[in-house]
């Protein structure tokens, strides 16, 4: 997930759980269970428990399943690493996937620029070509692409079917739900020798659905809650 999108869903499930309360349901015999939700409605509401072996989330918001227990403890749930996080789930929520859009369309245009970087003559050159300066879109190279397919003395390059290829990976990205890593990964095997690329198979076309990260997300907004409360009832204790 972008950055940006990160950020804007955390900031949308802040507001939306600023009323949440958090009230500990269970603490015996190793379990702890604290439920969580809006007074007076069940919209958003669930449950965390943690167990010796596992932790589970189930309610309004889906449900998920970690393979850390109670040794790990809510403050686990805090982890500002989403990667990290993610690792920890039961293996059936890892494997929720979906095709990655824009890392797949981001790579091939890295691919383009890579090749044109390394076979076109340096006096053809864009600068948008040069690593570490490749923020350039898609249609952008098509369009440099084209007009150099264009000119009266071209270079020894295939600019046209370069073109063509990228062109195709814009199409397969504009698919909607029809599109999947699997077509993504034969248009790679098929054009790798266009692409100036080897070894696609090992390319990494799928990332968590944005379903699982919501899911993550709410559950870090209420374990820092659980754990300020629960640091707040050390100190009165003390």
């Amino acid at each position: 997930m972008k950055q940006q999108d990160r950020d804007q869903l955390i900031a949308r499930i802040t507001e939306w759980m600023k009323d949440h309360t958090y009230t500990q349901v269970v603490d015996s015999n190793g379990v702890e269970v604290w439920r969580c939700k809006k007074p007076d409605t069940n919209h958003l509401a669930f449950d965390i428990c943690v167990t010796p072996s596992f932790m589970a989330i189930a309610g309004d918001i889906g449900d998920l399943l970690f393979r850390v227990g109670s040794g790990y403890g809510i403050n686990f749930l805090r982890h500002q690493c989403d990667g990290y996080m993610h690792e920890k789930l039961a293996e059936a929520y890892r494997q929720v996937k979906e095709f990655d859009r824009e890392s797949f369309l981001d790579d091939v245009v890295d691919a383009v620029c890579e090749r044109i970087s390394t076979d076109v003559p340096e006096d053809l050159l864009p600068d948008w070509a040069e690593e570490g300066k490749r923020d350039v879109s898609a249609d952008d190279v098509i369009e440099w692409l084209r007009e150099r397919a264009d000119d009266d003395e071209p270079a020894d390059f295939p600019f046209d079917d370069v073109a063509s290829a990228l062109e195709r990976a814009q199409e397969i990205v504009g698919y909607g739900r029809e599109a999947d890593s699997v077509i993504a990964h034969d248009f790679l095997r098929e054009n790798e020798s266009v692409l100036g690329i080897s070894d696609t198979f090992e390319w990494h076309l799928d990332k968590p659905t944005v379903s699982i990260w919501r899911r993550l997300f709410y559950v870090r907004h209420a374990a820092n809650a659980i754990m300020a409360i629960k640091e707040q009832q050390q100190t009165e204790v003390a």
